[in-house]
């Protein structure tokens, strides 16, 4: 488990290795969102630069709202494949203080 300590009002990016191109996607659940909001940051792929096959990461702005810690749990799978476990989970500890 990571921690990623923050201040009030300030971000972080977490950036996952991606497998996109094989249709892997990371998706995120977050048990507090009244001390983080997390929000994928779409404005780092540009767009038509990623070739079939190429891996690239997947990023993630988490930004402190309030004093707390919240806990994020990303997976990293099939959308389409409902029955099927994540290939990769990856758990981090959101520290705002």
């Amino acid at each position: 488990m990571e921690v990623i300590k923050l201040n009030v009002g300030k971000s972080s990016i977490i950036s996952l290795k991606s497998l996109a191109t094989s249709g892997y996607l990371w998706s995120f659940k977050l048990d507090r969102d009244d001390i983080v909001s997390v929000a994928e940051d779409r404005d780092t792929v540009v767009s038509g630069s990623i070739k079939a096959g190429e891996n690239f990461s997947e990023k993630f702005r988490v930004t402190a709202l309030k004093r707390g810690s919240a806990k994020l749990t990303f997976t990293q799978k099939r959308n389409w494949e409902q029955n099927t476990a994540a290939i990769s989970t990856l758990i981090f500890t959101a520290v705002v203080s």
